[in-house]
């Protein structure tokens, strides 16, 4: 009798573990099958437990959808988005100025079908694309610290009922309304000349 409650125990621990790593990455290996790659515009590698973004790419005649896929890393999350979700994850982008830009992907089926959440300047923008064309965009003013030799960001995304909101240091960044989410796609990008750490991406309800 002791031996098999001894097992049954040993099973729920095992379960609630297997419980949490589904709903965390904390990059200390590559569970979500993240994707990882090195090119002329800069790279996208796990490294010392955290996800780095590399860019070395300059402002120019440039589209979203060439930011979304040059230096940009992405999975598709243990979560159902229809149900609606919270995600947080953290971010140490590396002396943020000039024109350095970085960001959330969101719905993410491929490259050109995406929404993007993105830092840009003093303000905060979420870029809604299909087949590669921008059909929507929504701004609101949002000032970093900026000249700081590391700049560390807790980032918050909520979304239910087509409402997403995004938390940047427990400071409300961008509130959006009428977003339909289908796709459990997720991800970050980097542009311009700029290095970023994301690290633990959870999944909070």
């Amino acid at each position: 009798m002791k031996n098999r409650i001894f097992c049954l125990m040993t099973f729920v621990m095992l379960a609630a573990s297997a419980a949490f790593s589904q709903v965390k990455e904390t990059f200390d290996s590559n569970s979500w099958q993240w994707t990882e790659y090195s090119a002329d515009l800069g790279k996208a590698y796990i490294i010392d437990g955290v996800m780095r973004l590399e860019s070395k790419s300059d402002n120019g005649n440039i589209t979203l959808a060439d930011m979304v896929g040059s230096v940009a890393t992405h999975s598709f999350l243990p979560m159902d988005p229809a149900k609606g979700f919270n995600l947080s994850c953290t971010a140490i982008l590396e002396k943020f100025e000039g024109k350095k830009m970085f960001g959330i992907i969101l719905d993410y089926i491929d490259d050109m079908n995406c929404i993007v959440f993105m830092i840009k300047g003093d303000c905060a923008w979420l870029y809604k694309m299909k087949e590669g064309k921008i059909t929507g965009q929504q701004k609101n003013q949002f000032k970093l610290q900026k000249g700081k030799k590391n700049t560390a960001l807790d980032i918050q995304v909520t979304y239910m009922g087509g409402e997403l909101e995004f938390r940047v240091n427990d400071v409300q960044a961008l509130l959006c309304k009428y977003v339909p989410i289908t796709s459990n796609g997720f991800g970050f990008f980097a542009f311009g000349k700029c290095k970023v750490d994301f690290d633990d991406v959870e999944i909070l309800n």
